[in-house]
């Protein structure tokens, strides 16, 4: 096929216009992911499964070029047990509250300057959570996080979603989708 110099600019400018709308107009799909037969998470199909975010983590995904990451952690009710025993402050109970607190503080203590926006008290799918954002520093980097964590009928839930502070406008909704998005797995007999 032979161009013409208005062919080829024609041509040049429809591929760019439709560009332009596809990135502006495109929305992100979804795929939800079970988990060890648990539970389940709904996450932005541009993720891909990772395995070195976190050691104890049951799900890991990530979009390194986005900069966006997901975990979510799962242990027990009657393991928390010990941990709460230990406190010798009373400060922790074996309840949505006080595992809150405790993941809470630890999760602060591992980073700089942490800053909690106000925690939301919630129910998601029939489990009482808590949500919140938190702002601070790993490695210099300004990182935000979109936490929330569950009680189960058998296990608590923990689910982190971060990315970069200066792309939080871009991924806040993702952020909440996936927080909000948790979901225990009903088991058949």
């Amino acid at each position: 096929m032979i161009y013409t110099k208005n062919s080829l600019k024609y041509t040049l400018v429809l591929a760019a216009t439709a560009l332009l709308l596809y990135s502006c107009g495109a929305k992100d799909s979804y795929e939800t992911v079970t988990v060890e037969n648990k539970f389940e998470l709904t996450l932005p199909s541009f993720l891909s499964k990772t395995r070195d975010l976190n050691d104890d983590a049951s799900l890991q995904y990530q979009n390194a070029i986005r900069e966006f990451y997901v975990i979510a952690i799962h242990e027990p009710i009657i393991d928390v047990q010990p941990v709460i025993d230990e406190d010798v402050t009373g400060e922790y109970k074996n309840d949505i509250n006080g595992y809150y607190k405790l993941i809470s503080d630890n999760f602060k203590e591992a980073i700089v300057n942490p800053k909690v926006s106000k925690v939301t008290d919630t129910i998601v799918n029939n489990m009482p959570a808590k949500t919140a954002f938190i702002n601070g520093q790993i490695d210099g980097l300004d990182i935000v996080y979109a936490i929330g964590l569950y009680q189960g009928k058998e296990d608590y839930y923990q689910i982190f979603s971060w990315t970069l502070a200066d792309r939080k406008d871009r991924h806040k909704d993702n952020m909440s989708k996936i927080i909000y998005s948790l979901k225990e797995v009903e088991e058949t007999e």
